[in-house]
C-alpha cells in the first residue's frame, strides 16, 4: 500500500466517522431515547376511555425496535470508522512528513564549530524572522533576529551562543517564526519524522517536529 493511498485512506475515514458522530450529536434529531419518551408519555395521557388501538401500539413498538437497531448499527459504524482512522495514521508514524506550520520548531544535531542546517523554509518574503535556540535543559543559549527574507529562504543556525562563542556539540532545538511588513505570520514549510499521534472526534492529528498538526497541514509524505 502506497503512503498516498494511506493518506487519502485516513482523510476518508476521518471524514466518515467525523459525519458519523455530528448526526448522534445533533439535537434536533430524533433518537430511539426521545422516541421511547414519546411513545410513554401518550400511553400516560391517553384517554382511559379510548386506549390506544393495539394494532397501532404494536406497530410503534415495531418502529421503536427498528430505530434502536438502526442506531446501534450507527454506533458499530462509526466505532470501525474511527478504528480505520487510526490504524491508518499509526502506519505513518516514523515516515517525513512536509508540513507548513507557523512557528518551524526542529532538533539539530551540531557538531562545535560547525553550522547547521534548519530544515524548513519560507513560503512566502518575510519583513522579519526570528531564530531561538535552545539546549537539552530547555535554556536558551541564542536569540537572533535574522532580518528580511525572500521566499523559499533556508536558514541555518552558526552554533554560536549570544556572546557569539562556540557551543558544545549536542541536540539543540531551533525554533524559527517570520513575519510579514504588516506584522501577520508567515508560514513555513518544515520537513520532520511523524513521532506520534492522538485523535479527536476519530480525527487524526499527528506530532511531529515538535507541533502538533491536522491531515490537512501535511503536504507530502515520504519512507
Amino acid at each position: 500500500m502506497t503512503i498516498q493511498s494511506t493518506v487519502s485512506q485516513i482523510q476518508s475515514a476521518a471524514t466518515a466517522a467525523a459525519r458519523q458522530t455530528a448526526q448522534q450529536n445533533d439535537p434536533t434529531a430524533l433518537g430511539k431515547e426521545q422516541f421511547l419518551t414519546l411513545l410513554t408519555t401518550q400511553l400516560q395521557y391517553q384517554d382511559p376511555t379510548q386506549p390506544m388501538d393495539s394494532s397501532a401500539f404494536v406497530a410503534q413498538l415495531a418502529q421503536f425496535s427498528t430505530l434502536e437497531q438502526m442506531s446501534n448499527v450507527n454506533d458499530t459504524l462509526t466505532q470501525m470508522l474511527t478504528a480505520q482512522s487510526t490504524s491508518n495514521a499509526a502506519s505513518l508514524v516514523g515516515k517525513t512528513a512536509q508540513f507548513s506550520t507557523n512557528q518551524a520548531t526542529a532538533q539539530v544535531s551540531l557538531t562545535q564549530g560547525s553550522p547547521v542546517a534548519i530544515p524548513a523554509s519560507l513560503t512566502a518574503a518575510a519583513a522579519n524572522v526570528t531564530m531561538v535556540v535552545e539546549d537539552s535543559n530547555g535554556t536558551t543559549v541564542r536569540t537572533a533576529t535574522l532580518g528580511s527574507a525572500s521566499s523559499g529562504a533556508s536558514f541555518q543556525w552558526d552554533g554560536l551562543d549570544d556572546d557569539s562563542s562556540p557551543v558544545a556539540s549536542g541536540t539543540y532545538t531551533v525554533q524559527l517564526t517570520a513575519t510579514d511588513s504588516t506584522g501577520q505570520p508567515v508560514p513555513f514549510i518544515q520537513t520532520a519524522a511523524i513521532t506520534g499521534f492522538t485523535t479527536n472526534n476519530g480525527t487524526p492529528q499527528f506530532i511531529a517536529g515538535g507541533s502538533t498538526l491536522q491531515l490537512s497541514a501535511i503536504s507530502e509524505v515520504d519512507e
